[in-house]
């Protein structure tokens, strides 16, 4: 994944962002961190070609995306939408789809509508369907928001075990220890352009911070 965002935003000629550039390498996870209104978003809608107007270059390979809100059709169970990922990605294989629903604890509802989950089991089935596709590279944004303990523990096992497959994944996330723990590197987006990118220590270096952890150095740069 090679990304050059020079200028994007929702009206042509209206930047919200700028001057983005980072790459993720196959079997890295990158997390993108930034406050509230940063620009994560944004550069996660320029990711997946959904934002109105950029100028720059993505590159990416096949991809597949866990929003941070369910995304889902009402009409649909669970067995449907995994039965629509399958074909759409061209994915025979229904061995790790069994996997996850017994992982997740999703078999007794397999044939109910996602629309009828609570909202910690709906987000489950968007990282399931996420990880059926055996996707080179994954975006993911605030994968923990509404998973409990255990769920979280396994999500973050799956993220490494993805890892050592050779997957490259982008990891958006305000959980500043659980991204310390799980990133090879970070990019660290503030107001609409990226302050600095690298490995914790690199980080340190570019941020001339004294912050042993990201979420020291975030209080050492909020402080200035």
């Amino acid at each position: 994944m090679d990304v050059h965002i020079e200028q994007a935003g929702y009206e042509r000629g209206e930047s919200v962002i700028e001057n983005i550039e980072f790459e993720v390498r196959p079997g890295e996870i990158v997390g993108m961190i930034g406050s509230n209104g940063a620009g994560k978003s944004t550069t996660l809608a320029c990711l997946t070609g959904t934002i109105p107007w950029m100028r720059g270059t993505v590159k990416i390979d096949r991809y597949a995306y866990i929003p941070e809100q369910p995304v889902y059709y009402d009409y649909l169970t669970l067995e449907e939408h995994i039965a629509l990922v399958l074909e759409l990605t061209s994915v025979h294989t229904r061995e790790r789809t069994d996997e996850l629903l017994r992982l997740f604890r999703l078999e007794t509802v397999r044939y109910d509508y996602i629309a009828s989950f609570s909202k910690g089991m709906k987000q489950k089935a968007m990282i399931l369907l996420a990880l059926i596709q055996e996707a080179k590279f994954l975006l993911v944004d605030e994968p923990f928001v509404g998973l409990d303990a255990t769920t979280t523990i396994q999500l973050l096992r799956l993220l490494e075990a993805e890892r050592r497959q050779g997957t490259g994944v982008l990891l958006v996330t305000h959980v500043l220890d659980t991204a310390e723990r799980l990133c090879d590197r970070f990019v660290w987006i503030d107001d609409g352009r990226m302050l600095a990118s690298g490995t914790k220590d690199e980080l340190r270096l570019s941020l001339q911070t004294e912050g042993e952890s990201l979420f020291d150095m975030m209080e050492d740069v909020v402080m200035r």
